[in-house]
């Protein structure tokens, strides 16, 4: 996907109109999805913006009022704001969205309602909507009144104890992996219903939360506990089935390796000229190198710090072992891989790329059509277009 394949062709979701009243990254992150494939999204903001617009300390865009963050979650939508404690914002949302296909709101359960746009209010003004929630913790069940954000979730869910070294503080996975698959999790939802209602003429809800993906991630986990009743820990980067799996340290920088078999552990040993390593018994099998992997590790730690990383993964990579430098992201922005995959793409803001959709589709690529819009940039287009009866 690349801002050069702006195009007026067909895409495959033309014809739909989103009303978008999601904040943060869960919902943006769906409703771009959706954009990026030819949606018409309509973002809705209150007057003080959406809360990303805030996130870290830089500034961008003309006004000062777009992040990186921002940037990020908000192409091809067009932005207006509306104060929806007013009776004017709320008739101008309700006469939006019933030129609408689809809703998407992240307000905390109740509050939509409260505000005369729940899913009862919309599906009696408009029977065939496709009404999109995500939340912290779902709409039903005994916690849907409590906030849910990316890093509470993965304490919540167990994440922060399987993640980090042992005997350590708890620490977060970097990316807000939960917020981003919940947005993915919407964005299919959306379809699977869009689907259904293009054969019976039906609407219906689509109840999407941080807390259900949460779970969902350790799913594997939590399958293994409930088999044999062992609650797994931290372990830092190795892995718990594999070994040697996971991050080491160089002589200059750190490297991931993963030998997931005997062979190559006997490949690997060769090529490391330690056959003897390959013969020795508590070594040989992958169930003797995970019982035995704090010795085999002490004996690896001294050979791999002989050698600059590119060195091992040089070796690795010949012996079609899985490997890579543990790369900083100066060295992802330039990387060939993704700049042949057309992930980086312009925001409108100069010298600043972002990353575009990681959907790939043969016939029709998603696009981008327009920029992450300035707060309230696009009134007089949505408001026109809603006089004109355009949608």
């Amino acid at each position: 996907m690349s801002s050069k394949q702006e195009t007026s062709g067909a895409q495959p979701l033309e014809g739909i109109t989103v009303i978008d009243f999601t904040l943060n990254g869960a919902g943006p992150s769906c409703s771009m999805l959706l954009g990026d494939f030819g949606a018409n999204v309509i973002k809705i903001e209150p007057p003080s913006g959406d809360s990303t617009r805030y996130w870290g300390a830089t500034r961008l865009g003309e006004k000062g009022d777009m992040t990186p963050t921002y940037l990020s979650l908000n192409r091809n939508k067009w932005g207006i704001a509306l104060d929806m404690k007013s009776a004017e914002g709320r008739q101008t949302a309700l006469d939006l969205i019933a030129k609408a296909d689809v809703v998407i709101e992240s307000f905390s359960p109740g509050v939509a309602a409260r505000l005369g746009i729940g899913y009862d209010d919309v599906s009696k003004l408009k029977p065939d909507i496709i009404y999109c929630s995500l939340s912290g913790f779902g709409q039903t069940g005994p916690l849907t009144a409590r906030p849910g954000f990316d890093m509470l979730l993965q304490a919540y869910s167990g994440h922060m104890s399987l993640t980090g070294e042992p005997g350590r503080l708890s620490v977060r996975n970097g990316p807000s992996s939960i917020d981003y698959l919940t947005g993915a999790h919407a964005a299919f939802g959306i379809m699977v219903a869009l689907r259904h209602r293009d054969r019976t003429g039906v609407g219906q809800a689509v109840d999407v939360s941080l807390f259900d993906t949460s779970i969902y991630l350790v799913s594997n986990h939590l399958t293994d506990y409930n088999a044999t009743g062992r609650i797994p820990g931290k372990m830092g980067s190795d892995f718990a089935l594999l070994a040697p799996y996971g991050i080491f340290q160089a002589k200059d920088r750190e490297f991931y390796i993963g030998v997931s078999s005997d062979t190559m552990w006997q490949k690997f040993c060769e090529a490391m000229e330690r056959p003897d390593l390959a013969a020795e018994e508590r070594y040989k099998s992958n169930a003797g190198r995970l019982k035995n992997r704090e010795s085999m590790q002490a004996t690896l730690r001294p050979i791999f710090a002989g050698h600059d990383a590119q060195y091992w993964v040089d070796m690795a990579i010949r012996l079609g072992i899985p490997t890579t430098l543990v790369r900083n992201l100066a060295e992802v922005s330039t990387d060939e891989q993704a700049e042949a995959r057309g992930l980086f793409i312009e925001t409108g803001v100069k010298g600043v790329r972002t990353v575009g959709t990681p959907l790939k589709l043969s016939v029709t690529p998603g696009t981008v059509r327009k920029h992450s819009p300035s707060l309230d940039e696009d009134r007089a287009v949505v408001l026109g277009r809603l006089a004109a009866n355009d949608g």
